[in-house]
């Protein structure tokens, strides 16, 4: 009986990951040429789900090193299904300067979660720095996830 219970426990999960999986998978990283991330340039992606329309969030994911020179990156993410653009300030130090994000040596990652949205599956999302500054310097990738709701 434990065995069988085992087994259909193990399919379930088998058949969930097949069913979700594309969609929790989905994750693209977009590296930086030079570590520089000029101010007109929008890195762009095209999340593809399950769905045609799925109700869920993006992660923006931010891998950075130790010369990032300030305590926050502020973000633009847009999408082509029409949805209003999203501004996002990820808090990459604190007052003190301490990082804080998880990471080893010189090379850390931090995650933020956007507002909730419809997104179609394949429609592109740019994402792009709103820093004061024309050439970025210290941020190596920008990544973005896709995790949908109620599942």
């Amino acid at each position: 009986m434990r065995i069988l219970t085992v087994i259909l426990l193990f399919v379930a999960l088998l058949l969930t990951a097949a069913c979700n999986g594309r969609e929790n998978s989905y994750s693209e990283y977009h590296r930086l040429r030079q570590d520089i991330w000029k101010f007109g340039d929008a890195v762009w992606f095209k999340p593809v789900h399950a769905d045609s329309i799925c109700e869920g969030a993006f992660v923006v994911a931010l891998r950075h090193d130790s010369s990032y020179p300030y305590t926050a990156l502020r973000l633009e993410v847009s999408y082509e299904s029409g949805c209003r653009p999203d501004t996002i300030d990820i808090q990459v130090a604190d007052d003190y300067g301490k990082w804080l994000g998880r990471g080893i040596g010189t090379s850390f990652q931090l995650t933020d979660t956007l507002p909730p949205v419809a997104h179609v599956s394949g429609a592109k999302v740019t994402m792009r720095h709103l820093m004061r500054t024309d050439t970025l310097r210290g941020v190596n990738q920008v990544g973005l996830f896709f995790v949908p709701s109620g599942r």
